[in-house]
Parts: structure tokens; sequence; C-alpha cells
């Protein structure tokens, strides 16, 4: 059972264990990304480029019965999920190991979130489209100009049905006596429903 007694999403930041060169989605971009996921109990999840497993953490908090396999190929990112999935008290199948290869044994997916592609996006999609089962789900985060229109392009010849926004978030630092909010780089977020 999960040491996180909330039921909504967005664990803070802060909570989570993390290393400066590894990424994380951010709390506000991962709330976001979990509500497209439409995920639900016992769902099989893979998080492609997990960085430092907080959506892998929250999905698996999220459908408690599932299964949720983080695939990552930084070291310091493996150590960190491990770190992470103990923290929180969830069971989280970690992959160590580049995608789309590393996806190869895996079992079929209801839901796939796609965080980091390393440059291999679409050999990752590809790989996705064959794991995903009808009716499925997945989340492509992108924050590099050339990611997003990519994904979308890719996933439309695939006949999916899509859904797009980029979000713009701004939070409030301390300075001094004064507050100022600072902003964070935009983030395209992708969801993409396989047709049955």
């Amino acid at each position: 059972m999960s040491k996180w007694v909330y039921i909504t999403p967005g664990i803070p930041d802060e909570e989570f264990i993390r290393d400066e060169g590894v990424p994380m989605t951010k709390n506000e971009i991962r709330v976001l990304s979990l509500s497209k996921l439409r995920l639900f109990p016992g769902a099989v999840v893979y998080d492609v480029g997990a960085g430092s497993g907080s959506v892998a953490v929250e999905c698996k908090i999220l459908a408690a019965n599932g299964r949720v396999y983080a695939i990552e190929k930084n070291p310091r990112g493996i150590g960190l999920i491990q770190e992470n999935s103990k923290k929180f008290g969830v069971d989280i199948n970690i992959i160590e190991g580049t995608a789309p290869q590393a996806m190869a044994d895996l079992p079929e997916a209801d839901r796939i979130f796609i965080g980091g592609s390393g440059g291999n996006l679409g050999d990752i999609l590809e790989t996705c489209d064959n794991k995903l089962k009808p009716g499925g789900w997945l989340v492509v985060n992108s924050v590099t100009l050339e990611t997003g229109p990519e994904a979308f392009n890719i996933l439309k010849e695939k006949n999916y049905t899509l859904e797009a926004v980029q979000v713009n978030i701004a939070v409030v630092s301390q300075r001094g006596r004064a507050a100022l909010w600072q902003a964070r780089n935009p983030v395209t977020i992708i969801a993409a429903g396989k047709r049955g």
C-alpha cells in the first residue's frame, strides 16, 4: 500500500528524491499528463524515459492494482526510481535500457507515457503502436519545438484520436521580500487514443 495518503494526483516536487542531472516531470505538468492518461484500476502502464520516476510513482498510486514499468537508460535515473518507489511504498517494475529496445519483452500496455525519447521518437512510437492495446491511450510530453509536431504527425498518420495542449506555467519564487513569477519551459502534451 502506498505511503502517499491523498487520492488526487500532484505530489509536490520537493517530496521526490532528485538529482539535478536527471529530468523530472514537474508537478503541474504531471497532473495534466496523468489526467490525459485516463488511468484505471489494474492498468498496465509504461513510463518511457522515466527520469526520476515521478510519473511512474503517481501512476502506481492511482492504478494500485496495475503494473507500472519505468523504462530509463540513465543509471542515476534508475537509482532515483528505486529510491522514490521505496519512499512512496509502491512496487514499480524498473527496466534499465534504451527505448524502444528495452520495451521488447514487456506485456501489452493499456497506457503509455513518453516523457523522454532520447532522439528515438519515431522508433519508440512505432513500438508503442505495436504494444498498446486497442482502446489504449498514449501521452507524449514535449519541451522541444521538434518533438511535439513530430509526435502529432506520426500519431495522426496512424489514425489515433488526438488531443493536444500547450501549457505555460509560472510559479512564485521568493526573492527577499518580493514574490516573483518565475516562468517554466512551455510543454506540449499530446494525448492519443488507439482506435479499436
